[in-house]
């Protein structure tokens, strides 16, 4: 095998699961030639893999269906022997077909136990289950235990350069408390009075990170010294977003595509789960990382968060205390 190519559009967390297929390709052909297909606002987060495939491939945000079909000849002209696609959407069936003399290995997503769990509450996951090793599984290839942890790396001066951009030295805390979904955020008055008690105690500094829409993080700002606070929401570009979490000490947030990057950059994080879980894919990989979740019969209610909580209260998130998030950030800043 010389030349594979892998798909994967989106989302940002479920893309940087599949490194460790990429590091798998590479120990299991180590003269293969790699490509990687994703959505373009994700090109710069796949350059970023340790190891990183030869050439990141960006898919258009505007591409219409009737443009996909010329679109797919094209890449075809790379003679690839294998496509692995790990989406297995309707765009990527239809990429697929236009790879005739490639081998094709799919990953199949685990929509039916998914919905058992989602509707029924009955869960045909086991303990252990995770999104890598169904990677792994489906491409047809093994990695040992201690190597399935994704990784990414950032040059040294790439990240110090950031750093000085916005007038900070590395070994803050970074908080990531948005989501693409506002199921997924634990209170913001939660975080107020996290933040309030820690840097009242300590000399550390709290970094606000999160795209323009995240406006928690403007209201935990304007509740905390602003000596001690700086929020970045809507004023980093995604590279930008990786040196700063890259350069933090520790990282604290819900289940979101920065939180799981900064594990991927050998950063421990805390991660506050709500209506998601291990089953979704929800869960950390750096031993020095602490999750916090509420066991409840309603939970994972949905893949992505997305779906609205008909309890009376999201006891998924208001279950977990300022006291229990408090001691896991103590533990990864050194602040114990």
């Amino acid at each position: 095998m010389t030349r594979v190519l892998v798909i994967r559009f989106s989302s940002m967390g479920d893309i940087i699961l599949t490194a460790p297929v990429i590091n798998a390709l590479r120990q299991t052909y180590p003269d293969l030639t790699l490509d990687y297909l994703v959505h373009e606002q994700f090109q710069t987060l796949v350059s970023h893999f340790d190891p990183p495939p030869e050439r990141v491939i960006p898919f258009p945000a505007a591409m219409k269906a009737t443009r996909l079909p010329a679109y797919a000849r094209e890449l075809a002209q790379a003679d690839y022997d294998l496509v692995l696609d790990l989406h297995d959407s309707l765009r990527s069936k239809l990429l697929r077909r236009f790879f005739p003399e490639a081998q094709r290995r799919v990953y199949r997503k685990p929509r039916l136990k998914r919905w058992l769990l989602f509707n029924l509450w009955i869960n045909r996951f086991p303990p252990d289950f995770s999104v890598v090793n169904e990677y792994l599984r489906y491409a047809g290839l093994d990695l040992p235990a201690k190597e399935r942890q994704p990784r990414m790396s950032l040059g040294a001066d790439e990240s110090m350069e950031v750093l000085r951009r916005y007038g900070l030295e590395p070994g803050y805390l970074a908080c990531v408390p948005g989501a693409a979904w506002p199921q997924k955020s634990w209170l913001k008055e939660r975080y107020i009075e996290l933040f309030g008690q820690r840097l009242a105690s300590h000399l550390g500094r709290v970094v606000l990170l999160g795209g323009p829409h995240d406006t928690i993080c403007d209201e935990i700002a304007r509740s905390l010294d602003g000596t001690k606070v700086t929020n970045l929401k809507g004023k980093t570009r995604l590279a930008e977003a990786l040196a700063l979490l890259s350069r933090s000490h520790g990282v604290v947030g819900s289940d979101t595509g920065l939180v799981h990057a900064a594990e991927a950059l050998g950063v421990p994080v805390v991660m506050i789960l709500g209506p998601t879980s291990r089953e979704t894919g929800a869960h950390t990989h750096n031993p020095a990382s602490q999750v916090h979740e509420v066991p409840l019969w309603c939970r994972p209610c949905s893949q992505n968060g997305r779906r609205s909580c008909y309890r009376q209260e999201q006891y998924c998130l208001t279950g977990t205390t300022v006291d229990q998030v408090g001691v896991s950030i103590d533990r990864i800043m050194g602040w114990a």
